[in-house]
Parts: structure tokens; sequence; C-alpha cells
């Protein structure tokens, strides 16, 4: 099964702008004309014929005040019916197409299999549920229909209504009639979009809306507590703020994590421009509506069951707005909740109203329950979910369409090294402590230990102590700690039995040799209130036994630590979380949800990307190599985080370049997007080492706020299912709207990491057919007439040589001119140099390399106003 593409249209729905071209005698765009005659003198250049594009659907249309651009997301259609992700950009400025980004199939008229459905959207949605186990859909009742898009109620197996829009879907360059079903599992964590087949009711695709942020490397441990830098305080200034009162004590941007800076006390935080009533409000009216960590933007609770859009914990700050709650981090995450919720309120704030700045606002689509402009959709703030106990060592973001609420999951992730002993047995032949496992249901161990006497749990069946039928002893359960054997029956279902016995807490006896596993709620363990732990077959075995054989054991169950980690305190995760949500909604226009699941897409890139920027000091330098999410995985700040390298534009740190996207071992999204950072990365610094640092990050004028600008505006410009090319476009697009003063050094950045001139991606929704490519635009190219430096094609047409390659016992650098004092560095594809050296580059240098192992090296020569990078293979 094919699972490349997600199509989230319920654009008819949603969309303050729905205009089929061909067929609405009143225009609801002001640029049908223009777009229409830009296709029609275009229509050789992108290979279309007049009927690919007769039938256009305007998805979206806003303002960009930043670039004055007007932005037309326009869906290309046949007969009425949408064609999913054939979103194509129009951006007009001036009266004129600007640039265009083009997604439209070609001749789409003699690939159409029909234009009939012999299946309902609700066998569609039946055949789904069947297919994921989600259960028979109960009371599947159709709310609404609009055109071809249909809403239905939940039927008990989708958290939200369950919408299903007749569409057609690319398949081997056929466009198959299928039905676009969206259902929000009551898992939490699948929010599925599949395309059906209209006619056979096959599953063609599917892709899950929740974005998860897994690991991609071993979860590493280094002892934190001899890197903990503790920076000064430093003010993020606002242009202007509403005075109401609020403080939040949190760990405040752009400290990433309590181990890059203390908490402090933020007050009156909001800024006037993208929250004008301030965090608290939610209808426009001066004054809060909420005295808890909800709003506007995001509403911040706790969700330990795990269970999606229910009404958790929210911390009150009382009317006096206060959040100022004591912290002590060393005891369970339960116990500091009012903190960690509001850290989480304040960061997801704190991204909305930066990013508001650059661009992401109503009209672009943001998260806001109230759009003061009246622009775009409203009713969609972040349901931001703190310790959420359906997952570990993980996070997620949601993002439907504008107008619909997106769901942010933190989790808790498992600190390093062994758990201390929970449990021990305080009398008897087996007395002593024990290891085991605590399940992700239930209460939390506390601190405060548990003690009490062990009760085996009877049922009087054959398999009498697993709990999975009806218990005989239940008096003598009754305030004890009941030990269990795990057995055919869910966890959640044993420990509840036991509780509803009496029971204080429960030991499940693992039935198979070996490690313990982790122990999952099952469909009744949101029931259960009473902690419990497993232990290893032969621990519990034997305990069983002594139990048997008359003993009474009095047992103590305790969290002696170390403890969960809780990723609400790592603000670069919460961002990066966030950061899908702008790039989602961003990419082909705020109605269009599913343009980023092609698997060169760069998603998680950007991601990190927005994380890096808000968690920058004033005091940093591009020698600071930065790794992702160090906090959460128990490392130091200088650690390597959860990506393959640090970011750094050293290729002794980070060598990766375009051609690597092509290796199988970088995955598919996190892998590709961390290359796609990279070059983000070195961006940044080029802007910075431009025009340098401003700390105002709503109104500065530095290389950062520039480049936040820039990046904001190549989402916007980019197609629909982008490759790392189209990004590259997109960026040169938005800065030549603004003038195109920095067009040389943005060509330079991405040369020098395979993204050159000549560079090709190939097709978009493929990872392997990438080529790299590392040469100038040639100087006839007006934008680069005031470049200062040699380009790379310069370099190895006219000026510099580098050979053999493939090499086998040196390689040579040839010059037809002085270069000067240079440094040529030769590193390994770990980020280790293997050779440095300095010297004047005249003539031919010749470099050994027959001591050096068989593989990839990278070669880079850096002299007063070139840097030239080449890919070395040593045979």
């Amino acid at each position: 099964m094919k699972k490349n593409y997600l199509s989230l249209v319920l654009l008819c729905l949603i969309v303050s702008v729905s205009f089929v071209f061909g067929q609405s005698n009143e225009p609801s765009s002001n640029y049908e004309a223009l777009i229409n005659d830009y296709l029609k003198n275009n229509q050789s250049k992108f290979g279309l014929q007049s009927e690919d594009y007769a039938d256009l659907v305007i998805n979206n249309e806003y303002f960009s005040v930043g670039t004055e651009i007007t932005h037309v997301y326009i869906n290309q259609a046949y007969q009425n019916i949408r064609i999913s992700n054939a979103i194509s950009g129009v951006a007009i400025k001036n009266g004129e197409v600007f640039y265009f980004s083009n997604r439209f199939f070609k001749d789409i008229s003699n690939k159409i299999n029909t234009s009939t459905a012999s299946q309902t959207p609700a066998s569609a949605i039946e055949g789904l549920a069947n297919h994921f186990q989600l259960g028979t859909p109960q009371n599947l009742v159709q709310l609404s229909k609009d055109g071809n898009a249909y809403t239905f109620s939940n039927g008990n197996i989708s958290t939200r209504d369950i919408s299903a829009e007749l569409v057609y879907v690319n398949v081997e360059d056929q466009l198959k009639l299928a039905w676009d079903v969206i259902i929000y599992a009551n898992d939490n964590t699948h929010w599925y979009s599949a395309r059906i087949d209209a006619t056979t009711n096959e599953i063609i695709e599917v892709d899950n809306l929740v974005l998860s942020c897994n690991f991609e490397r071993p979860h590493t441990h280094e002892k934190m507590s001899e890197s903990i830098d503790f920076f000064n305080k430093v003010n993020v200034p606002s242009p202007s703020i509403l005075v109401d009162g609020s403080r939040y004590n949190v760990f405040a941007l752009p400290a990433e994590s309590p181990n890059h800076g203390p908490r402090q006390v933020v007050t009156d935080p909001a800024s006037i421009l993208a929250s004008p009533f301030g965090w608290h409000d939610d209808d426009g009216v001066l004054g809060a509506d909420h005295t808890i960590t909800r709003g506007n933007n995001v509403w911040a609770q706790e969700d330990r069951d795990g269970l999606p859009f229910t009404v958790g914990f929210s911390p009150d700050g009382t009317s006096a707005l206060n959040f100022d709650f004591p912290l002590d981090i060393n005891q369970p995450p339960a116990g500091y909740e009012d903190v960690s919720i509001t850290n989480l309120f304040y960061t997801n704030n704190m991204m909305h109203d930066i990013w508001y700045h650059y661009g992401f606002d109503e009209a672009a689509g943001n998260f806001q329950e109230t759009n003061y402009t009246t622009l775009g959709a409203s009713g969609d703030y972040v349901n931001a979910d703190a310790q959420d106990g359906s997952g570990q060592n993980n996070a997620t973001f949601g993002t439907p369409p504008d107008g619909q609420n997106p769901n942010m999951t933190m989790f808790l992730w498992t600190p390093a090294g062994p758990l201390n002993e929970p449990l021990t047995i305080n009398n008897g032949t087996v007395a002593g402590d024990y290891n085991g496992s605590e399940a992700t249901f239930g209460d939390a161990l506390s601190t405060t230990p548990i003690t009490s006497n062990l009760t085996l749990a009877i049922d009087g069946t054959p398999d009498a102590n697993d709990a999975c039928e009806t218990l005989i002893n239940t008096g003598a359960l009754n305030g004890s700690i009941a030990v269990i054997r795990r057995g055919t029956c869910e966890f959640g279902f044993k420990v509840r039995a036991v509780e509803n016995a009496g029971a204080i807490a429960a030991i499940i006896v693992n039935n198979e040799a070996g490690a313990t596993i982790t122990m999952g709620p099952g469909a009744v363990g949101n029931q259960v209130t009473i902690p419990s732990i497993m232990v290893n077959q032969s621990d519990g075995e034997a305990i069983i036994s002594a139990l048997i054989g008359g003993q009474t054991l009095s047992a103590t169950l305790v969290n002696n630590g170390p403890f969960d980690i809780d990723g609400d305190f790592d603000n670069g995760i919460v961002a990066h979380e966030y950061g899908h949500g702008i790039s989602t909604r961003l990419t082909g226009g705020p109605a269009a949800a599913g343009c980023l699941f092609n698997e060169e897409q760069m998603g998680e890139g950007w991601s990190d990307w927005f994380g890096l920027m808000v968690t920058m000091y004033p005091t940093d330098t591009e020698d600071d190599a930065r790794g992702i999410g160090t906090f959460a995985v128990s490392q130091p700040t200088t650690g390597g985080g959860i990506r393959p390298a640090r970011y750094s534009p050293d290729f002794a740190v980070n060598n990766f370049t375009y051609g690597d996207t092509n290796n199988p071992g970088l995955s598919v999204p996190h892998g590709v997007g961390f290359v796609w950072a990279t070059v983000l990365w070195d961006l940044t610094w080029a802007y910075v080492d431009k025009y340098g640092f401003d700390p105002d990050l709503y109104n500065g004028n530095g290389g950062n706020n520039k480049v936040m600008q820039l990046v904001l505006d190549g989402l916007k410009l980019q197609p629909c299912e982008p490759g790392f090319i189209d990004g590259r476009d997109a960026l040169l697009a938005a800065d030549t709207a603004m003038g195109g003063a920095d067009q040389c050094m943005i060509w330079e950045v991405f040369a020098r990491r395979g993204l050159g001139f000549n560079a090709s991606q190939g097709l978009s929704t493929s990872r392997s057919d990438q080529v790299e490519d590392f040469s100038m635009p040639p100087n006839s190219d007006a934008s680069l007439a005031n470049c200062t430096s040699l380009s790379v094609e310069e370099f190895s047409a006219n000026t510099l040589q580098v050979y053999p390659n493939p090499t086998n016992d040196k390689i040579s650098i040839s010059t037809k001119t002085g270069l000067g004092n240079v440094t040529i560095k030769l590193t390994d594809l770990n980020g280790r140099a293997v050779l440095t050296i300095k010297k004047e580059l005249f003539d031919t240098v010749s470099i050994s390399t027959g001591n050096l192992q068989d593989g990839i090296y990278i070669l880079s020569i850096t002299g007063e106003n070139f840097n030239f990078v080449e890919k070395i293979v040593k045979n």
C-alpha cells in the first residue's frame, strides 16, 4: 500500500474563498483574469493544455504584508472534482504574477479512470475503520453535504466528526476517483487521511496527520551535571506589550531547557500586535476570559491518561494571572505539573507571537480561537497536552486545515541509567530490593512509600492468578498490594479488577523469561487510579512461591528515581512541534494541510530550524554547534541530541550535503529534514555574519530577523509537495521580492551543501533520485553581478581542478592563478578532520591519501574570498 500523500480537503466548508474559474458567474477573486492569462501565455512552459486549467478552484487568497505579495492557491479539478494535492501557488505583486509554483498534472482528461463513484462515502469510512481495526462504526450519521464533501458523526471510532470528499488521486500517472476520508482515531496517535478507491473500496494510500519526532539514533546518556551552564537573564524585548499583570515563572526564551538557563519570572509578555488582548482572552473584549493556562492561542493542560480532546488539569493563576509556582525537579513530574503546564503555555504563546511578526498571522492560517482581524478561519487554538500518558520519548503535532484545532502532545522521557529498585520485600525468604517497570496507566509511584502486605490474586480458574476472570479473594485483597501473573487479558483489566477489590497497588509478574515489558492501559486502563509495576519472571515467581507456601510478606513500593524527564521543559522540542503547524499551514495555503507528506519534503528540517532560531543567544557564534533535544535525552548542552550530527557550518562537525538524502540510512522524514535544516542553519549564520544579531525577535533588524522573514516567505511561495530545489528557489524568490540584496549569498550557501545551479531534485515524491551539484549560476545572471566571492563553478572551470577523483594514493589540487594563503581540510563522514594544512595555493599541491581508509571524504579549501567544497572518493 502506497503511503506518499495526505490530502485534507475540507475546503468547501472552511475556506473564505471558493471559486471555480470555468463555472462561477460571480468571480470571488480579483485575479481570475490575470491568472488565466498567465497560464495561457505560459502553457508551453509548463507543458499544459487548455483543458488542464479549465477547472480551477481557489482554495485560499491572502495578502502578505512583508513582501506585499498576494498569495493565491489554486487547486486543479476535473468536472468539479478536485485532484488531490494538485495545488499551485500564484504570487502576485504590483499587479503581475511574480512567482508561480506549479503542481498541476498534464493531460488530465486522458488520465481520468471514471467520474462516477460506485462506493458511498459511508462504505469508504467503514472500510478504513475495518482496515485499521478501529471497530465497526456505530450510529454513523451524515451531518452535512457541500458539493462533493460530506461530514459524518464520529461513529464512536473518531474523536471528531469524520469527513469524506470525492477527489482524484495520482496513481502511477493515472488519476483515480477516490474518497478522501479523515478519521482521528481514539488512540490519540493516528489522524488518518486515506484515499480509498471509489469504485473498489480498496485503500490507495494513507497518511498520519499526527507528525511524530521519534528517535533517529540510539538513546545516549551523558552526565548533564558536569556541563550545566546557566546563562545570565536575557530579556527578549517586545515593540509594545499589553499590561494585564500576568506573570509566568518559566524557562524563558532563549533558554532551550533547564540545562541552558534558570527559570525567571516574565511579566506581561504578550505582543500587542499578535495578542492584543493578552494570552488569556478569546473574545476580543478587554479583560481575561480565563485564569487558567487557556486563551486565544493555546489551551495547555495535563493528559496523563493519554486521551485526546478531554479536559485535564490546567493551573490557575487566579484573577491576578500569577503563574509563579515552586519547582522541585527532583521528583516525579506529576509533582510539578503546575510549572510544566505553565511552561508549555508560555512557549506556545511565544511561538504564536514571534512568528506572527514574520507573517504567520490570521490570514496565513495561524492558530487562534478568535481572529481579531476577521481574516482567515477562526476556532483553531492549539490543544497542548502536557505529560501525556499515551507514549514516551516522543512529541507530536497534528495539523488539520485552517479553522480546526491542532493538537500538540508532549511526553515524558526515560531518564539516564537504570531505575533504582522500586520494590522492597521487607521480610521472609525473598526479602530484598527488586527492579520493576511502571505501567503507563494509573497513578505514578510517588516518593512517599506505599507499604502493605502482599496478596496473591485468585480467580478460581486453571490460571488462577492472572486476574482475568472474577476474583474470589476480594476480602484478602482489600488494603493490600496485589500480586498478579501476566496472562491473556489486558493489563488495565487486571489492575482495575484488584483495585475494585480494594488493593492499593499491584505487582504484575512477567510470564516470559527476560526483561519486563511496557504495560499499556488497554480498553479500561484509563479507569485505574492505583500504581502498578511489572517484575521479571524469576523474581516474581519466587515471590509467588513464598506466598503460596504460606509466608506473610510485607512490601514497600516507592519511586526512588531517577525520575522521568519532562519534555514540556524542552523549549526546543516544543518550538519544533509548533513549527510543524507553521510549515503545514503555509505550504500550499492554509486550507491544504497535506502538502508535506512527500518523501523529499523538508518538514522536520523547518521544525528543527524553528527551534534553533528562538533559542539563539546574542553571545552565540557559528562555532557553537547545536544539538536537538539534548535535555530530553539526558545529554549536556554540547551533546549530539537526536540528529545524525550537530548543526554547524563547519564541515568537520556536520559534513552532510544534498547527495546524502539519497542514502537510505537517513530516514524519511527526519533524516531528509535534517539535511535541509543543515542548509538553513548555514544560511542563518551567513545572514548573521553579514547583518549581525538582534535579540529583539519582534522588531529587530539583524541577520537573524532577516532570515526568519525569508524562510517564512519562502514557505508561502513554494509549491505543494516541495523538494529541496523547490525550497531553494522559493527562498531566492522571497529575497527577490524584498529587493534581491542577498541572491549571491543565498546561492553560495546552497551551492556549498550541494544545492548548486545544476543540482536536480528529480521527483519530489522520491527520496532516491537527487543529484547534487556545487556550482554557482553563470555570471550572466544579473542577480549575481555584485558577488564578491568566486563561484564554485569558476573554480572548477577556470581556476582550480582536483584530480584524480576517485583516487587511490593521492589527490592533486591545480590552480591556473595564485589563490593566496588557504586552509585545506579533509574530513571523513563522521566529521573527523583527517588532514588540515595551511599553505599558499599556487600551481599544483599534492596530498597523500594512501594511508586513508576507503570511503568518502569532504575536501574543503578556504581562502580570503572563496570557499570550495568537493566530495573525494578513496578507493
